[in-house]
């Protein structure tokens, strides 16, 4: 794992192909008070990372951004049964074979609360996304909120990402974009997560925002605003 934060917030990058195209993923380590450990966005548990994960504190809570980032639930959930699941919208109907400890909302759960921002990013009649922010980083953390699959050796994923407005620059992807119908709601989380204090932005797909994380987030969503 990469430290992002010193002894605050890690990352681990695995390759991830969605429909044999290559974009990638990227899970979000957070220490918490006591040594406890959040997990964000888990990818495939490896006995490797499972060591790193241990020296780094003990796995408390396991949170999943959106419905789409749950293929590696199920190995976590094994291997971590005393840590607290936490579901995004919709992800209980569709993981029904998993018991999640609590659903995910605004509200910040007690586990983490007054230690990081939460909200959720509405709008969309599809997918709703619970979007983080670490004030003692100065992070902002998402899932597929911003991808920015940029550069790319490989051809099919700069295609993805030009058909989806996510190579130049980072953006929410057409293909999620085009099912916010509600933009007043929208407007209101932009508005929220604008208010908090964050320079960089950990994505779960693509290039990392290291500076003038505001900024970027503010421009890939100029069409909202």
């Amino acid at each position: 794992m990469i430290e992002w934060s010193s002894n605050r917030i890690w990352y681990q990058d695995m390759p991830f192909k969605v429909n044999g195209i290559p974009v990638g993923a990227r899970m979000t380590v957070i220490r918490l008070d006591n040594n406890k450990l959040l997990i964000h966005s888990p990818v495939q548990l490896t006995t490797q990372l499972q060591l790193e994960l241990t020296k780094l504190g003990q796995v408390h809570a396991i949170v999943t951004p959106n419905m789409n980032h749950h293929l590696f639930l199920s190995e976590w959930w094994l291997a971590y049964p005393e840590a607290y699941f936490f579901a995004p919208p919709g992800l209980q109907n569709k993981r029904t074979d998993l018991a999640f400890d609590d659903a995910l909302s605004a509200q910040t759960p007690v586990l983490w609360r007054h230690q990081l921002y939460q909200t959720l990013l509405r709008g969309s009649d599809k997918m709703e996304e619970v979007i983080f922010c670490d004030p003692n980083a100065k992070t902002l953390i998402v899932g597929d909120t911003l991808a920015w699959l940029s550069p790319s050796p490989n051809i099919l994923t700069i295609g993805l990402a030009l058909l989806n407005g996510c190579y130049k620059a980072p953006a929410i992807p057409l293909y999620w974009r085009l099912t916010f119908k509600d933009k007043t709601r929208l407007r209101q989380s932009l508005q929220e997560i604008l208010t908090w204090p964050f320079d960089r932005i950990i994505l779960s797909h693509g290039q990392l925002i290291t500076e003038n994380g505001k900024a970027r987030f503010y421009d890939a969503f100029k069409w909202a605003l």
